[in-house]
């Protein structure tokens, strides 16, 4: 059979592929229970009948016999002969594992041992009912942890470790097996086996399935490619400078194509991964005899498929942590008021350019205080760190190596190592791993991944002279250090530090880190720093320049720099010259940053003493003409990109820029306000990039100054007109804030059509009670609202909003707060309507400056149902619409049962 390997090879990638979903649908078939979805049945049968038939040709007979046992149960099922039933399913599941054991490892299979299996089979399909499998057939093997899984174990119900506590060095001898022969467990991986396997084994995770239309678009790019290359050739001999200028644009844009077009093809669903937690928290419920439903979201969101390969273990940890810690037993759950069975929602969706999974349980959540405790017993922190840290902080102890809350040490959970893995496994990726937890509630992991780790954003510095890469998944904001900001900069505890905007974060210069050699001229106060962030630290990094962005092309390191933990990669830019790619994480190890040093008491006086007074907002700081200075909220925009003045074309009388294969509408500022216009000498500009309503459009902006927290003491009349919503001073410069959504509305109105239709389709005008302290910001906000539709009544701060609710002149649809309030602060006022019985359901937005997860989730406690930062319009009528339309529906229901039941009434009835 082996003369052949190529068909043999085919027939494990086809089999792999039938089985993949095999799984879950028998899974669905057990939930289905008496309710038999035969269609789904059909499905499972067509996939086992042609591995059999495969295996048949190729005589692969142990392949053969199992699958034709376990396709006369399914024919069975089909014909609604047999009711499946939980202990039928595991035998089926189990011989599916062997199955897909056997397939990968083709060479062997014959010498498997598959005679119990079969039988199984063969008892269920002639009508004798199998005996359910002990829950301890779980546990029945225990691997160490050298051994990497095969895709059959990482499905199969196996002792893995919860991601708190991964397994020992030495492995724990194996649980007994059940008494009956139920449990076929699939045979243990042969690392020496693997190694000298044949061409014929080929796996499956080595190859990948691209629709026809990806191949075709590549075939034209190739094409295109070709004819570049023609006209490159041609210009060349010919001499020609400016023919040659213009076939270079056209390379760009083919080759830009073709990279998208490329990396579309290892693009996957990160359902893939999801679909195996099913079968996971199925045995683990069993095993620990608890009750639980997991809920999937976004699967159909995809990742790089070295992505997709490289987050099944790390994810299987989370979820068994989940199970294992997170979800009480049936009986404590209904002791503390909540369901029997609880509930695990994996959720995966885009933000921000990168992939977000939610992990989330309604368990018992975890506590703070015992976390606090343990990690002062371990020696993790001190006493006094412990009395200053807050609650989240306390909870993402659970990152620190060897730290375990486990009561007793099982089989399962209790060795200590695991979460701190799961971190530097994602982290390795470009991601970042983060926790939330309210006790009683439950705990939310939050995973952010970037597409893909082939070619990556990056942000190019200098330091001493050399250039790196900064992978911009890493970079929260850049800050400039002047020569007249030395008072930014402090020292705690001998560290160095920067005071950014009420926090206190630490600093790491690149050529201590790295060893470099500078010239003297080379000032430290005057380094631009970059704030970089990664799940476990937050600091910035110290460079002496700034380079343009680029897409690189990641490298492996040579072997004589594979041992420096401070670099990932390498690349090769596009001038030629080999920059190294920095490993945030890695430096932040490097450093023994330890956040925890941190002075907390020094962090809240430096925020105090920022926040004293005027509400200040964070702002993009640019000019148009070198004389003229204007502002954009950070809350608004969604990214900005540094491009060539020649990518912009007019179309039409539009401007538009070549941008990620497609056309982004661009505008400049003295296209739409009074202002000078830009320099026309300057060979590249940023383009500042916003979301409106769905839509993409860009701003072109010749410099950019800096990013800033600014008091928001706004004069609102000088400078006033369509697109400026105020001025104030900066630097002693008179600087325009711009209203960036009445800007875009005077070219795209159809983006804000929406608004009016919405207002048209509503019974009333919903009438919203505003609670701002900042008259700039109390005729901002209400100006907007009442062009969308609504009735406004406002007041100065909390305690006046207070008052006017509890008068009783207005029946109020929702309350939007500011937070920072004299005498009445936005929690206050929310912890006021919530406790009240005649308010208490009413919906109630936060539109803040502070987006803090520490403020949310006061906001949260406090009852607050959304939280949108200020200046950003079009969220806000979002929010507002939406919760006011979920009032109005509710309205309307209790509205129809009164009347139902009037004509019940008067009918007799």
């Amino acid at each position: 059979m082996y003369e052949d390997n190529e068909l043999v090879a085919e027939f494990v990638i086809e089999s792999n592929e039938h089985l993949a979903s095999v799984e879950s649908q028998l899974l669905a078939i057990e939930a289905a229970g008496e309710s038999v979805d035969v269609d789904l049945v059909n499905t499972v049968f067509r996939a086992i009948h042609s591995i059999k038939g495969a295996a048949g040709f190729l005589g692969l007979h142990n392949i053969n016999d199992l699958s034709h046992s376990l396709e006369n149960v399914l024919n069975k099922l089909r014909n609604l002969e047999l009711v499946p039933n939980s202990a039928m399913i595991d035998v089926m599941l189990r011989a599916s594992d062997q199955l897909r054991s056997m397939i990968n490892n083709v060479e062997a299979s014959d010498q498997e041992k598959i005679a119990d299996a079969v039988k199984q089979l063969d008892d269920i399909a002639a009508g004798v009912t199998p005996t359910p499998a002990a829950p301890a057939a779980v546990a029945e093997v225990a691997e160490p942890v050298a051994v990497e899984p095969t895709p059959a174990e990482a499905a199969a119900p196996v002792a893995e470790p919860t991601p708190e506590q991964a397994p020992a060095a030495e492995p724990e001898t194996p649980a007994p097996a059940a008494a009956a022969p139920a449990a076929v467990t699939p045979p243990a991986p042969k690392p020496a086996v693997d190694e000298h396997r044949s061409e014929g084994a080929t796996n499956i995770e080595a190859n990948i399935r691209v629709p026809v239309s990806v191949l075709d678009r590549l075939m034209n790019l190739t094409g295109e490619l070709v004819l570049c290359r023609n006209q490159v050739l041609q210009a060349i001999s010919s001499k020609n400078d400016s023919g040659l200028e213009a076939v270079a644009s056209g390379l760009d844009q083919v080759t830009s194509e073709l990279q998208d077009a490329v990396m579309q093809t290892r693009m996957q669903p990160i359902g893939q991964v999801f679909n195996r937690f099913i079968r996971v928290v199925r045995d683990l419920g069993a095993k620990l005899g608890k009750e639980s439903n997991l809920q999937i979201d976004g699967k159909e969101v995809e990742v790089d498929k070295s992505i997709i390969e490289a987050i099944g273990d790390p994810m299987t940890h989370l979820i068994r942590n989940s199970m294992d810690h997170g979800l009480e037993t049936p009986d404590q759950r209904v002791a503390a008021g909540k369901p029997p069975a609880g509930k695990i929602n994996l959720r995966a969706y885009h933000q921000a350019g990168k992939v977000r999974i939610d992990i989330q349980d309604d368990g018992k959540g975890i506590n703070p205080a015992v976390l606090r405790e343990k990690a002062v017993s371990k020696g993790v922190i001190t006493q006094d760190q412990a009395d200053q840290m807050n609650d989240r902080d306390a909870v993402r102890l659970i990152f620190h190596a060897g730290f375990s809350t486990a009561e007793k040490l099982t089989d399962v959970s209790g060795r200590g190592v695991g979460m701190d893995v799961v971190r530097s496994n994602i982290e390795k990726l470009g991601g970042t791993v983060d926790v939330e937890s309210t006790i009683g509630k439950g705990t939310n992991i939050q995973i952010t991944l970037p597409l893909t780790l082939a070619i990556i954003p990056s942000l190019i510095v200098e330091t001493c002279g050399n250039r790196f890469a900064i992978p911009q998944a890493n970079i929260s904001e850049l800050v400039r250090i002047r020569a007249d900001d030395e008072q930014r900069l402090t020292r705690v505890k001998g560290a160095e530090m920067l005071r950014l905007r009420g926090s206190l974060l630490p600093i790491v210069r690149m050529k201590q880190i790295l060893n470099l050699s500078c010239e003297e001229s080379v000032q430290a106060n005057s380094s631009s720093i970059i704030v970089v962030e990664t799940g476990r630290a937050r600091y910035g990094l110290a460079v002496d320049g700034l380079h343009d962005s680029e897409e690189i092309v990641v490298k492996p390191l040579g072997r004589q720099l594979r041992s420096c933990k401070s670099l990932s990669g390498a690349t090769i830019l596009g001038d030629g010259h080999i920059a190294l790619i920095l490993d945030v994480a890695g430096i932040g190890a490097e450093a023994k940053l330890d956040l925890t040093d941190q002075s907390d008491l020094e962090a809240r006086r430096i925020e105090e003493d920022l926040h004293a007074g005027e509400e200040s907002q964070s702002l993009l700081m640019f000019t148009n003409h070198p004389q003229e200075n204007f502002a954009i909220p950070m809350g608004v925009v969604l990214r900005v990109e540094r491009i060539r003045t020649d990518q912009i074309d007019s179309v039409g009388g539009l401007e538009v820029l070549q941008y990620r294969g497609s056309s982004l509408p661009v505008m400049r500022l003295e296209n739409n306000i009074n202002a000078r216009p830009a320099p026309t000498d300057i060979e590249s500009v940023f383009v500042v990039i916003f979301d409106i309503n769905g839509y993409e459009v860009g701003l072109i902006v010749p410099k950019l100054k800096d990013i800033q927290k600014v008091a928001m003491n706004i004069d609102s009349t000088t400078f006033r007109e369509i697109g400026v919503c105020g001025s104030f001073v900066h630097d002693g410069h008179a600087t325009r804030l711009l209203d960036i959504f009445k800007i875009v509305e005077k070219h795209r109105p159809e983006w804000f059509q929406h608004h009016k239709e919405a207002a048209d389709s509503r019974d009333h005008d919903p009438i919203v009670l505003l609670a701002e302290d900042s008259d700039f910001f109390r005729r901002q906000v209400r100006g907007f609202l009442e062009e969308a539709g609504f009735q406004v009544v406002d007041a100065e701060d909390g305690q006046v909003a207070w008052e006017i609710l509890q008068a009783g002149e207005y029946h109020f649809d929702l309350i939007v707060t500011d937070i920072e309030m004299p005498r009445m602060n936005g929690f206050e006022l929310s912890r006021k309507v919530r406790a009240s019985s005649q308010w208490g359901t009413m919906p109630i937005v936060a539109l803040t400056s502070l987006a803090s997860d520490e403020h949310r989730r006061e906001g949260q406690e406090a009852g607050i149902d959304d939280y949108q930062i200020k200046m950003d319009r079009e969220r806000l009528l979002s929010a507002v619409a939406k919760l006011t339309q979920t009032d109005l529906e509710t309205i309307r229901r209790e509205a129809m049962r009164s009347e139902s039941a009037r004509e019940l009434t008067t009918a007799g009835v």
